[in-house]
């Protein structure tokens, strides 16, 4: 009995700590850096809502039905709900610090997916990860070397994603 109440004292913080939630990305925090920053000389905004998603679905549906690769890209994006792109390279060394720093707080909070370098450059990539639906939800891949976030936000396939990160 005494061997039971330790090994299930010790499994108590365990089974505390996975069942706390996941950390999501902040779509509000990330929106209100756009918002703020948009207007700046050098920075660069795309914003796909649901409407321009589902047309882009549509058209990749019917130009490249039979090219394997676009039928995967599909399979990718099919629960895609949006998609933001912010590039400030081309800003004033200010602006794309100050970028970086919020880019950087917003991401904190953030459930960190993998991260990796390629000699001085690094990419982080952030989610959540529902194991029992076998997807990510609210995918960001940010580049602080090429001044660049990406936002797809929505769910997508992770075997579909690891296939497509492994043929890169």
């Amino acid at each position: 009995m005494k061997k039971f109440l330790l090994i299930f004292a010790l499994l108590i913080p365990l089974a505390a700590s996975a069942a706390r939630p996941a950390k999501s990305v902040s779509r509000s925090e990330i929106a209100s850096i756009i918002s703020d920053f948009r207007h700046y000389d050098g920075v660069e905004v795309v914003r796909l809502g649901r409407l321009a998603t589902g047309a882009l679905k549509g058209i990749i549906r019917t130009a490249g039905i039979s090219d394997p690769d676009t039928r995967q890209a599909l399979q990718l994006i099919q629960g895609l709900k949006g998609l933001t792109v912010l590039e400030y390279e081309d800003a004033p060394s200010d602006i794309r610090y100050r970028l970086d720093r919020r880019i950087e707080r917003a991401l904190q909070k953030s459930e960190l997916l993998m991260e990796a370098k390629d000699g001085d450059s690094m990419m982080r990539m952030f989610g959540v990860v529902d194991d029992a639906s076998g997807s990510v939800r609210d995918f960001v891949i940010y580049v602080p070397d090429s001044s660049s976030l990406i936002c797809l936000f929505g769910r997508m396939s992770l075997e579909t994603l690891k296939t497509v990160m492994a043929d890169d």
